[in-house]
């Protein structure tokens, strides 16, 4: 479900999902499960009750990537 919400944020391209090398199974299921269902509004409010809970780690750490884009 996380994977699919995610995928759905307007600023998100794309996501790296890890998959066991070797083991070709695990790729194919991984896309059934992301994108075989869709979230409603239910889904999407308990999602957003979550995440209100959450630290803002970006401002707990910082752009991780801005010293690459220097």
């Amino acid at each position: 479900m996380g994977v699919n919400y995610i995928f759905n944020q307007p600023a998100v391209g794309g996501i790296i999902v890890g998959a066991r090398l070797g083991i070709a199974e695990h790729i194919e299921d991984n896309n059934a499960k992301v994108f075989g269902f869709s979230l409603d509004a239910e889904d999407l409010e308990s999602i957003d009750a979550v995440s209100q809970q959450s630290q803002d780690l970006y401002q707990l750490i910082g752009d991780c990537g801005d010293k690459y884009r220097r």
